[in-house]
């Protein structure tokens, strides 16, 4: 494992640099500037519901701060690996077009990709 050595302070930089790195992939997403605030929503939304499911279920140690950088660092590199389709998305809904509702294929190659992601991490971790 190579977080077998991270310490709890450790931990905090990696939750802290993982909701970052989620919230500038998520960024793009969210298309009037007025509303870029928004982009925080996700990690501390995450944040808040893993840290209570964690204090109800009374986990010690170190399994939030894995938890959250788990989360935070699938959806940032998921959110990467589908750049170039969310892109296309993102210039139809600029350019007043509407969008293209995802198929059932796509959907699944999404939920798909994330799982293997999540899984590579967690391993890793």
């Amino acid at each position: 494992m190579l977080t077998s050595h991270f310490s709890r302070a450790d931990w905090w930089i990696a939750a802290f640099v993982a909701g970052t790195a989620a919230a500038v992939a998520f960024q793009s997403l969210i298309l009037e500037r007025r509303n870029k605030w928004k982009v925080i929503v996700l990690p501390a939304g995450a944040a808040l519901a893993i840290g209570l499911d964690s204090a109800v279920r009374e986990y010690e140690g170190n399994t939030p701060l894995e938890l959250y950088t788990l989360a935070m660092l699938s959806l940032a590199l998921t959110r990467v690996v589908f750049a170039r389709y969310i892109g296309r998305q993102i210039e139809l809904a600029r350019s007043g077009q509407p969008v293209q509702e995802p198929t059932g294929k796509q959907i699944a190659v999404f939920v798909l990709t994330l799982m293997a992601i999540i899984l590579a991490i967690a391993v890793t971790l």
